[in-house]
């Protein structure tokens, strides 16, 4: 990349830049290219996939979401930021919204592809990209919920509609997944080896992460974490199995799912910033393992290959987080 265009990026997104060794600026600037777009073109089209990240050198665009069948802007987009992040990291490559150009615009385009191999690399340089991912995901996260509990606030002033309980009732225990007690105390480590992104992990991050592990029998009825509520642990499901129950707030419906062996949940949790966005429980005994944030914290300085991993599954779960707001709030 050409030094005016490295000099512009690293004024346009100095928090990033500063960051990098003078090597990986290079790489990830290599990996980009500049694309040049007039105004009044869209960039970035709702429902319709995406498959790069623009970072936004100059110019100036819109974001537009139809509601209603009106299409109306809700944001503005100016050099320094990004767009189309959500969408590549999600694992649902369409746009909830439009991007158009109101003026002449320059953007870096980086491809979905090039930004995997980055992230997947061992070093210095995937660490950062996903640790700026995970930052400008969860600040669109708070600003997203302030913006719901506005909306959920106006709405029981307006039609007095109460809330609905985020408690689950005792009507699945009947059937539930049984949790095996004499097969489920047995070796964490040869468990935990045959997850997908921790089976070539080298012995010694096997370890690092085995230590930082609690594996406990959790009674029937316990309760992990409650939507809206900050926790403080993420959680793995090591037998049996967990239920999962989010309510929309502005549609006052509820969703449930069921988390088997081997899934991970309250991702969240390892941010000190975020609220939980679920309500997880335990209809029969579950064994179940935790991870603290303090203990991913220290892992984060002794194992790079352990911090990727979390924070690869982190940044997927916090854009997915994004999209599931953006269609509460236009109603879907």
């Amino acid at each position: 990349m050409s030094p005016e265009i490295t000099k512009e990026f690293a004024q346009r997104f100095r928090s990033l830049a500063t960051e990098f060794s003078e090597h990986d600026l290079q790489e990830f600037l290599q990996s980009a290219t500049v694309v040049e777009v007039p105004a009044g073109r869209k960039l970035i089209k709702a429902r319709m996939p995406v498959d790069s990240i623009y970072l936004t050198l100059s110019g100036a665009l819109e974001i537009l979401v139809e509601i209603n069948g009106v299409t109306r802007k809700v944001d503005d987009v100016g050099p320094g930021e990004w767009l189309g992040e959500v969408s590549v990291l999600s694992g649902d490559p369409r746009a909830s919204a439009s991007v158009s150009t109101a003026t002449p615009t320059r953007v870096l385009r980086l491809k979905h592809q090039a930004l995997e191999e980055m992230m997947s690399k061992d070093g210095e340089l995937s660490i950062l990209i996903l640790q700026h991912l995970v930052l400008m995901m969860a600040d669109k996260l708070v600003n997203l919920k302030s913006q719901l509990s506005e909306m959920v606030k106006a709405k029981r002033t307006a039609d007095g509609s109460p809330a609905v309980n985020p408690e689950p009732t005792d009507d699945k225990a009947d059937y539930w997944p049984v949790c095996n007690l004499a097969d489920s105390s047995g070796n964490l480590t040869s468990f935990l080896s045959t997850l997908p992104g921790i089976e070539n992990f080298s012995p010694t991050d096997i370890n690092i992460l085995t230590k930082s592990v609690k594996v406990t029998l959790y009674p029937a009825r316990h309760m992990f974490t409650y939507q809206g509520q900050r926790g403080d642990s993420v959680y793995l499901v090591v037998d049996g199995a967990v239920l999962m129950r989010s309510v929309n707030p502005l549609a006052n419906t509820v969703s449930e799912k069921i988390l088997n062996i081997g899934e991970w949940f309250a991702l969240p949790s390892l941010t000190s910033d975020l609220t939980e966005f679920e309500t997880v429980s335990a209809p029969k005994p579950v064994f179940v393992a935790s991870i603290t944030r303090d203990d991913f914290n220290r892992m984060f300085d002794e194992s790079r290959a352990v911090s990727r991993f979390f924070l690869y599954m982190l940044v997927n779960e916090l854009a997915r987080k994004v999209q599931v707001l953006h269609a509460t709030m236009r109603g879907g």
